[in-house]
């Protein structure tokens, strides 16, 4: 009998410890907001890129982007000073625009820039477009389980943009995209 008590206090310290584990971290979540700022169309966001090119440098002094907010959106805040994401609400469009540096091989890269999407389960595939566009030359690909789910990889120089839009439509998504890739411009920080 004696042996049982010993046994059964830290399996009920265990569980306790497990459940405090997976019941806390969900309730905070729920009891704070997600912070978002108001941003006004025209606004400029610089994001600066993450990569090789911005640790070591390279020959494209480039390391960072800016681009204009095509419409009037929040931003949601995501500690990563690479990656900006929008919300509009319009047909409850999200924008997303991140940014890499130290671009060498569009063609063998482009894939690999849509490797987080896929990694977080976002269905994503090239759609054979090719746009050439201030600054930037670019590929488009669809999101085709979300809807209107598009996006595009641009790159100029050695700095890579993703930008991924769902809303409404592709159709408003595409312009979206062309509205950010349009007015970014590649910048040295």
């Amino acid at each position: 009998m004696v042996r049982l008590v010993h046994s059964v206090g830290p399996a009920v310290g265990a569980v306790g410890a497990l459940t405090v584990a997976l019941v806390v971290p969900p309730l905070l979540s729920a009891a704070v907001p997600t912070r978002e700022t108001e941003v006004a169309t025209g606004t400029g966001i610089t994001l600066t890129a993450t990569g090789v090119g911005a640790v070591h440098g390279g020959t494209d002094p480039s390391n960072a982007v800016v681009f204009r907010v095509p419409e009037q959106m929040r931003r949601v805040a995501t500690g990563d000073e690479s990656i900006a994401v929008l919300k509009s609400d319009i047909g409850e469009q999200r924008l997303s625009v991140s940014v890499t540096d130290g671009i060498t091989d569009f063609a063998t890269a482009a894939p690999r820039l849509l490797l987080p999407l896929r990694a977080a389960g976002v269905a994503v595939r090239f759609d054979g477009g090719v746009v050439d566009a201030g600054e930037f030359h670019w590929l488009t690909c669809v999101l085709p389980d979300t809807a209107g789910g598009v996006c595009a990889v641009a790159v100029s120089g050695d700095v890579a943009v993703t930008v991924t839009v769902t809303g409404p439509t592709r159709e408003a998504g595409y312009r979206m995209i062309s509205d950010v890739l349009n007015s970014s411009k590649a910048v040295a920080l």
